[in-house]
């Protein structure tokens, strides 16, 4: 467990004095005095100088020491069951004797006492006071002042009511007469910035119904703004602030983006990650307002322009009879402004004018088109008319392509362009407008038509395209491969078989399918044409190459008086191609 410091230098003076009698007696004497001194036990005292002093007795350890018939789960599980029984603000409401005895009743074993339990989870840091004080903290560090601002809001004791200052007290304000803090409408809230670097503190106060954006943009146009009176300002990289719903809302994230400033927030009860800020919020309260109970002022107005004069004199060390310089490790650093004031030129970002901040807030990304040269045009709002951005050799950028554009608050009128990227993700550039122009407006990067060639730099789709073609027609240059698609070169060096194949593949044998002929319908039938029996005759004698005979005339005329079918006279020309008997009449001829 944490002891407190007093306690950690006696406990070292104790192993020292412990070291200088060696193995000698009058040790006991010793640990027996620093545990009456401490109000403990003297294992207590030999557990404190192990597990803080790093000391031991330098006696050779039982070979049994550690070891313990109680199963590691079953600890694991005491431990776990105390641990989850630990409120939001930090009160174990679980201990041994009942989480022992809920596990019992579930099937873990234990078999000691609930004091060799307590020892054993000691000893194996699984009791609930060395979780609470086993998370490490990582050191943070800023690289210059303006580097990283944290900030964080917070409401204020001080409260306004027809014109007079009024302070909260717990008397009045406690968690049991919550209507008497419901009673007063505007609250006073109180924003802090802390320079990481310098550790500059910069306070403001509004007055307002709730925490919200309008509050906190205006803090940050007064803090990073010029003030008269004032040395320190400035926009920075980077903000560290918590997850309130105004740091998160759309028209600030826009600004900060706008504005070239990063933003990290930290998880809830991790407050230390901006201590400073935390610490600064105190320093206001306890330096600054605790003054205003002996010098009321009556409006918020007076009450900004008191606590910017507090302001300059405490980041100065300036205050009469208190040193306010910043110490960090036990050391003076020095004031807080004469280490903000070593900032370098290129460190320093000027604000720009409030209105056009507020205007970037409310701005959104908009979308443009690519054009064929790779360019987009976009009024940034710092400039007279739309300017030409080149997109030209950045990645993922191709004609045609729809890009998100939004104005950057530095450089010459520099935007951010977003491009989605074929995951979701989007490539993120910044860039600024083509500036180099001739007097006709055209710029000085194109070719001289007739004199110069300039060949555009590849997009990925022109860039893809050259790969393409190097795999369908290998060896061959841009210039060649155009030529063997006019001749109609065959690709891949016509060594892809893409059909021949097909003719030896073995189709699976299959059972044929039974089906129903469809009559024809007598509307669609096919119409066989009639032909008359002289018509006939003709076309028989034509065919014979000789005349009908007188009985072979009659015996047709009598069987085709109604004509003869069309497909019937080829097998009439047969059969009169027979030889022909004595006897005339019907039987000579076979005519179905």
């Amino acid at each position: 467990m944490a002891i407190a410091h007093d306690s950690l230098t006696y406990l070292r003076d104790v192993a020292a004095q412990l070291d200088n009698l060696g193995a000698r007696a009058g040790r006991r004497a010793l640990i027996e005095r620093a545990a009456t001194f401490l109000g403990c036990s003297p294992q207590t005292v030999y557990r404190q100088l192990q597990t803080n002093c790093g000391w031991t007795s330098g006696r050779k350890a039982r070979i049994d020491k550690g070891s313990t018939s109680v199963a590691t789960e079953a600890l694991q599980a005491l431990g776990a069951a105390q641990r989850e029984s630990v409120r939001d603000n930090g009160k174990q409401t679980m201990f041994t004797p009942v989480s022992r005895s809920i596990l019992v009743n579930n099937g873990v074993t234990f078999g000691v006492s609930n004091s060799q339990l307590n020892r054993l989870m000691r000893d194996r840091r699984l009791n609930v006071a060395a979780q609470r004080s086993g998370s490490t903290v990582q050191r943070l560090r800023a690289l210059h002042p303006n580097h990283v601002h944290e900030i964080d809001p917070s409401l204020c004791l001080v409260y306004y009511l027809r014109g007079k200052q009024y302070i909260m007290r717990d008397s009045e304000f406690y968690k049991n007469k919550l209507e008497n803090y419901a009673k007063v409408k505007f609250k006073v809230f109180r924003y802090v910035l802390y320079d990481r670097a310098s550790g500059v503190v910069i306070p403001w106060y509004t007055e307002a119904a709730g925490e919200d954006m309008h509050g906190l943009f205006d803090f940050l146009m007064f803090a990073w703004g010029q003030q008269d009176g004032r040395l320190f300002h400035g926009v920075p990289h980077l903000v560290l602030w918590d997850k309130g719903s105004a740091n998160r809302a759309g028209p600030i994230l826009n600004l900060l983006e706008a504005l070239d400033v990063r933003y990290e927030t930290h998880e809830a009860g991790h407050a230390r990650v901006k201590g400073g800020v935390e610490n600064g919020n105190n320093l206001v309260e306890t330096q600054f307002e605790s003054r205003l109970r002996f010098e009321p002022v009556h409006d918020v107005v007076a009450l900004n322009r008191a606590a910017s004069a507090w302001t300059n004199a405490y980041n100065a060390n300036l205050i009469p009879e208190q040193d306010t310089r910043l110490r960090r490790n036990g050391r003076v650093v020095g004031a807080r402004l004469d280490l903000w004031q070593t900032i370098t030129a290129d460190q320093l970002r000027i604000l720009w004018p409030v209105d056009i901040c507020r205007a970037l807030m409310a701005s959104r990304p908009e979308e443009r088109k690519v054009r064929p040269d790779l360019t987009i045009t976009f009024k940034h709002p710092n400039a007279a008319s739309a300017n030409s951005y080149p997109l030209r050799g950045l990645a993922g950028v191709n004609r045609g392509d729809t890009v998100l554009v939004q104005a950057l608050a530095y450089g010459d009128d520099a935007i951010q362009v977003k491009v989605p990227r074929y995951d979701g993700e989007m490539l993120v550039y910044r860039v600024e407008p083509e500036r180099d122009v001739d007097r006709y407006e055209q710029r000085l990067s194109a070719a001289v038509i007739g004199e110069e060639y300039k060949a555009a730099p590849q997009t990925d789709i022109e860039r893809a395209a050259r790969v393409l073609d190097q795999t369908a027609y290998p060896g061959l240059s841009v210039e060649e491969v155009k030529k063997a698609r006019s001749r109609k070169a065959v690709p891949f060096n016509g060594q892809l078989n893409a059909h021949s194949h097909l003719e030896d593949v073995a189709l699976p044998a299959y059972l044929p399918k039974v089906g129903e002929e469809i009559d024809t319908p007598a509307h669609v039938a096919a119409v066989i044409p009639t032909l008359s029996a002289d018509a006939a005759m003709l076309r028989l004698v034509d065919a014979l190459r000789r005349s009908l005979t007188p009985e072979e005339n009659a015996w047709f005329r009598r069987s085709y008086a109604e004509g003869v079918r069309e497909d019937q006279v080829d097998a009439l020309i047969e059969q009169f191609r027979q030889p022909r008997r004595p006897e005339v009449g019907a039987p000579t001829l076979r005519i179905a």
